[in-house]
C-alpha cells in the first residue's frame, strides 16, 4: 500500500495548493488495483467521497458515493467492482469524463488520449500509474486549468518503500518519509507551475535535474 498511501499525499498537497478540502471533496479511480485500492481507502478515510471506481470489466458511478469497505468486499469476491450493487454501471473507459473534482488513474498507460482532452471533468488529475498520458496531453490539460500532479512525483511510494526496505528500516519510517517526501515534492512542484506558468512535468524534471 506505500504506492497508494503516497498517491493520497500527492493529492492532499494538491488539494491544499487548490484551496480545496478533503471532506468536500468528490474523486473517481481508474482501476482498482495495488494502487488504487489503497489511494482510494486513505482517501476516504479522511473524509472524501468516492463516486467512481472503475477496472478491466467496467466502471461503478454514483454521485452520491460509493462505499470504499463494500466497494473492497465486492471486488475481492466477485473479481470485479462492477458487482457493486450501490451504483450504475458504465464501459471502463467512461472513467475519464466523470464528473468528480479529482480523477486518479492507477493502472494502465496511455488511459488519457488525445482525443479525450475535452471530456475531462476533473479539476486535478493525480497520477498514480505510469505514463496515464503524454506530455503533450498533459500540457494541453493544463492550458484548460487542470492540475496535475506527475506519476514521477505522484506515484513514487514503491521506490521509496524499496530504498527504506534496503536501508533496514522500518514500516513506521517507511510510512514518515513517504508522506514527508511526496508532500514536499508536490508542492513543490505545483508552486513551480504557479510561478513559471511551465508544464508540471517540466517542473518535476527542472527540480530534478537542478537537485
Amino acid at each position: 500500500g506505500s504506492t497508494g498511501f503516497g498517491v493520497f499525499h500527492a493529492a492532499k498537497a494538491a488539494m491544499k495548493h487548490c484551496s480545496m478540502d478533503i471532506e468536500n471533496i468528490t474523486f473517481a479511480v481508474e482501476g482498482f488495483g495495488n494502487v488504487g485500492t489503497f489511494a482510494a481507502k486513505f482517501l476516504t478515510e479522511h473524509g472524501a467521497t468516492l463516486v467512481a471506481v472503475s477496472d478491466s470489466k467496467g466502471t461503478v458511478y454514483n454521485e452520491k458515493g460509493i462505499d470504499f469497505k463494500e466497494l473492497n468486499s465486492v471486488k475481492e469476491k466477485t473479481g470485479s467492482v462492477v458487482n457493486y450493487k450501490g451504483g450504475k454501471t458504465l464501459s471502463n473507459k467512461d472513467i475519464i469524463g466523470i464528473k468528480a473534482d479529482m480523477l486518479i488513474p492507477a493502472a494502465v498507460p496511455n488511459l488519457i488520449g488525445i482525443g479525450d482532452v475535452d471530456k475531462v471533468r476533473a479539476k486535478i488529475i493525480v497520477e498514480g500509474s505510469n505514463i496515464p498520458m503524454t506530455p503533450e496531453v498533459e500540457d494541453l490539460l493544463a492550458k484548460r486549468g487542470i492540475t496535475i500532479v506527475p506519476d514521477i512525483v505522484a506515484n513514487a511510494g514503491g521506490v521509496i518503500s524499496s530504498y527504506i526496505e534496503y536501508m533496514g528500516k522500518t514500516e513506521k519510517e517507511m510510512f514518515k518519509m513517504v508522506e514527508k517526501k511526496i508532500s514536499s515534492n508536490t508542492k513543490a512542484v505545483l508552486q513551480c507551475v504557479s510561478d513559471h506558468s511551465e508544464s508540471p512535468r517540466h517542473c518535476a524534471m527542472k527540480i530534478a535535474k537542478d537537485r
